[in-house]
């Protein structure tokens, strides 16, 4: 963590009030060097001191005077999280919003992921460290060094030069060898363990989930942050679903820039419709061989298509070899009804407690379609939601925004907390940047659980 980012924090008992606070701050900001920002602290006292109810409030994080001085300017609700009293417009969530916890798949991984969080965010550090000895006692897994590489130590964990970012090939699918860390048996505990972690950390923080979805093995995470599966049983099974997928004939997926209308004539024979992501973006799975030529007709017809990187087609007839396996270890597993609201990436909207305690439902999870699409319809229809993406990169905040049912204004209404392949902003900044637009609805954060410069 470089100590370079200010979480800038703002209060007003009036919307006027308030704008005229920002500029006044954006002009002080202005006349600022460098090193005079990086003499503030790191949280301003404003989101320190607690408020009384209806006061106006206005949080920006940024790593130098310059950037933060031309965004307070804009007010881009992307960037700027305004929230508090009646009146105030920051396009996001207000108090009383519905925190929804988004947790990925496998796939935008990288390493040195979380290497900032795990020096300045004491729970973050101690639940993957819990996860990763359990991984490692149940399945022989050491994958502190596979997410964390030759990484410095300065007494407290990785170094900043263990976040590196990954390269464009490993990104695009394009390597000679599949990298340690986009190896199936290694990259899905390793994320359901990464993304637990943030959960924690965050509720912790005092901005823990109000409801929680999951993308494919994401949904066993989401499942057992919501009381599900105890950790250690859940860890048992991502670990023991990962290496039955490691065993099985390599697959392909392929994610394709249009709707169902246009994909689904392909589906059939050797592929399955894997995702329905968004009216323009939906997911197949098969072969290798199914899959290029379906990519190449698809293009032919003026769809973008990419590769995911895979090795293996999840969520398609190639997995269905599985639920036998994976029924009988959920058998002996405590399932129990969830003690918050999940969605089911199987049927689209909110998981029955019927299907939660089935280890049939979680068996054949593997191998059904992904209504995502659906989930996001049902997440906007939450009474002021918050989107929190807790995977690297916005890949999910990114559909709800695209979703036809985002409602007007929603623009705010999403929370990245950890940077993407291409993301400029660190892990600190984001960080701060999350516990702003939580502050802005309401939250108060308990500060004392960061290790902040």
């Amino acid at each position: 963590m470089s100590g370079e980012a200010r979480l800038l924090a703002l209060t007003a008992r009036t919307a006027e009030a308030l704008e005229d606070a920002t500029d006044a701050m954006a002009d002080r900001l202005d006349r600022m060097d460098e090193a005079e920002f990086a003499a503030l602290p790191a949280v301003s006292e404003a989101a320190r001191t607690t408020s009384p109810p209806g006061i106006h409030r206005r949080a920006l994080a940024a790593s130098g005077a310059a950037d933060a001085a031309r965004r307070l300017r804009k007010r881009d609700p992307r960037r700027v999280s305004t929230g508090g009293g009646p009146e105030a417009d920051g396009g996001g969530a207000g108090p009383g919003a519905s925190r929804v916890f988004l947790f990925s798949g496998v796939g935008d991984q990288y390493a040195g992921l979380g290497s900032g969080l795990y020096r300045c965010l004491p729970v973050f550090r101690e639940e993957l460290d819990r996860c990763f000895g359990l991984l490692a006692a149940e399945h022989g897994l050491d994958l502190l060094p596979v997410l964390f590489p030759a990484a410095p130590d300065d007494g407290t964990g990785p170094g900043a030069d263990a976040a590196a970012r990954p390269d464009l090939a490993a990104l695009f699918d394009r390597r000679e060898t599949v990298q340690e860390i986009h190896r199936t048996v290694v990259a899905q505990p390793l994320m359901f363990a990464v993304q637990y972690a943030m959960a924690r950390a965050l509720t912790a923080l005092g901005a823990g989930p109000t409801a929680l979805a999951g993308y494919s093995v994401g949904e066993y995470a989401a499942a057992c942050v919501a009381g599900v599966l105890p950790l250690p049983d859940a860890l048992r099974l991502v670990g023991h679903r990962a290496r039955l997928v490691d065993g099985l004939p390599e697959g392909a997926m392929l994610a394709v820039m249009a709707g169902p209308e246009a994909v689904l004539p392909h589906v059939g024979g050797e592929l399955s419709a894997a995702a329905f992501n968004g009216p323009q973006q939906t997911v197949l799975s098969g072969p290798v061989e199914a899959v290029e030529k379906a990519a190449g007709l698809l293009t032919d017809d003026g769809h973008a298509c990419r590769r995911l990187a895979t090795s293996h087609a999840f969520h398609s007839w190639m997995t269905e070899p599985l639920t036998g396996p994976l029924e009988e270890l959920l058998g002996t597993l405590p399932l129990r009804p969830p003690e918050l609201p999940v969605l089911s990436n199987a049927t689209g909207t909110w998981l029955r407690d019927e299907e939660a305690t089935s280890p049939a439902y979680w068996a054949r999870q593997l191998s059904r379609t992904i209504r995502f699409a659906e989930e996001l319809a049902e997440i906007w229809r939450l009474p002021d939601p918050l989107l929190v993406e807790l995977g690297p990169g916005q890949p999910l905040t990114r559909l709800a925004l695209q979703h036809p049912g985002r409602p007007v204004g929603a623009v705010g209404a999403v929370v990245q907390s950890l940077p993407g392949g291409f993301d400029s902003r660190s892990e600190h900044e984001l960080l701060l940047a999350a516990l702003g637009r939580f502050w802005v609805t309401g939250v108060e954060p308990d500060w004392t659980a960061l290790r902040l410069p």
